[in-house]
């Protein structure tokens, strides 16, 4: 009876660790930045499962915004919106910014089969 208990308490306790482990498995990277009009810039991104490196499709983008945190005005943002991509594993953020420099794109997205929401700061450099 003891034995019982002492498996389903590890047992429980390494499921609950997989879970907390799930997010940081993830990263989201910058393949391309392109200026598409007057203050707007497309963001390529790639998401990525660290442990083998494949790129990961289908994964959602639930919110998504842009500030000048890394030039040190946090509380300057950005209007940003996910756009359709053509490839899996492929996703791209429209930002339309006021001045050009360096940005925090802020994503959270949902990747299929992870309980947890994946949070994510991407830095980038917009504009000229």
């Amino acid at each position: 009876m003891i034995l019982a208990a002492a498996c389903l308490l590890v047992g429980l306790m390494l499921i609950s660790m997989s879970v907390r482990a799930a997010a940081p498995d993830y990263r989201f990277e910058v393949t391309d930045v392109r200026v598409v009009g007057p203050g707007k810039t497309d963001v390529v991104l790639r998401l990525l499962h660290l442990p083998d490196k494949d790129p990961v499709s289908g994964a959602v983008i639930l919110q998504v915004s842009a500030d000048r945190a890394p030039d040190g005005m946090p509380t300057i943002k950005a209007s940003a919106k996910p756009l359709p991509a053509s490839q899996p594993g492929v996703y791209i953020i429209e930002v339309e910014r006021g001045r050009p420099g360096n940005w925090a794109l802020r994503l959270a997205a949902k990747v299929r089969g992870e309980p947890e929401t994946l949070r994510a700061t991407v830095p980038v450099k917009l504009g000229n």
